[in-house]
């Protein structure tokens, strides 16, 4: 089950100068755990040596990393490519630490088939992938292409989704962020969100690493 926003969120607005012209200000959701979130870019994570504590040996690379059918939660990592009921992946209850170099999971015994891992072979067997999903409201309107996301590297809960393009491309000059709305529905091309989940898009370079507290803390959370 998806904790709570009471659990995980604090509410934060984000007002800039031209609030003051009548633009509306932005409000976002910040999820946090103990008051602090460091936070792990997918495409950064993908590509790092998978490690078992245990023998201190590699088992492999983070082919891809796999996301639960409702684009909120790591399931786990995608350790060996091919046929997808021969696939080899290490459920997040595995993982033991995500550094910036390595991802340490418990044992070698950790890696297992897909077929072991029920929910993981569920999302590999309807091939659901979130980057390159266009996104958009179900009212119609375009908020661009999911290029990337980020996670909470204690929980695995997915903070935010980078955008690419959209309706907002001209405004952020670049890519924009949405934080994990409270309403997500994946599709084989298209994601949809509620209207309202465009007030909380801001631009990416805004996001930091970290969050304490959100903007005025030591950062905001990525």
């Amino acid at each position: 089950m998806f904790p709570g926003k009471d659990d995980l969120y604090t509410m934060r607005a984000l007002v800039d100068e031209g609030s003051k012209q009548g633009r509306r200000n932005r409000l976002v959701l910040f999820p946090q755990v103990g008051g602090r979130c460091a936070m792990q870019k997918a495409s950064e994570v993908i590509g790092r040596t998978i490690v078992a504590r245990e023998g201190g040996v590699s088992v492999g690379k983070v082919k891809d990393i796999v996301v639960d059918e409702a684009g909120r939660r790591v399931l786990g990592f995608l350790v060996e490519e091919g046929v997808f009921k021969r696939a080899r992946v290490a459920p997040w209850a595995t993982v033991q630490a995500i550094g910036p170099d390595a991802v340490v999971i418990a044992s070698q015994a950790s890696v297992v088939k897909a077929d072991e891992a029920p929910e993981i072979k569920s999302v590999l067997d309807k091939k659901l992938v979130i980057k390159g999903l266009r996104l958009q409201t179900t009212a119609g309107k375009d908020l661009g292409k999911i290029d990337d996301f980020r996670f909470d590297e204690s929980s695995g809960y997915i903070v935010g989704y980078e955008l690419s393009g959209g309706v907002l491309a001209d405004v952020f000059k670049g890519k924009s962020y949405l934080p994990t709305p409270a309403s997500l529905e994946l599709g084989r091309e298209v994601a949809f969100v509620a209207p309202e989940a465009e007030t909380t898009i801001v631009s990416a370079d805004d996001v930091g690493e970290e969050s304490s507290g959100g903007p005025g803390g030591s950062g905001v959370p990525s």
